[in-house]
């Protein structure tokens, strides 16, 4: 997803290019059940 997001802000993404971002967030949830982590990043230009 970071690395989705990065194509998409360099402007690299071909043809799931969004036009002109200037922001970019992620959310990723893992762990085993009961144990899991959530991961939120916000990055911007």
């Amino acid at each position: 997803m970071m690395y989705e997001m990065w194509l998409q802000l360099r402007g690299e993404a071909g043809p799931r290019q969004i036009d002109s971002p200037r922001l970019g967030l992620t959310h990723n949830l893992g762990g085993a059940p009961g144990r899991c982590v959530s991961f939120v990043s916000i990055v911007g230009k």
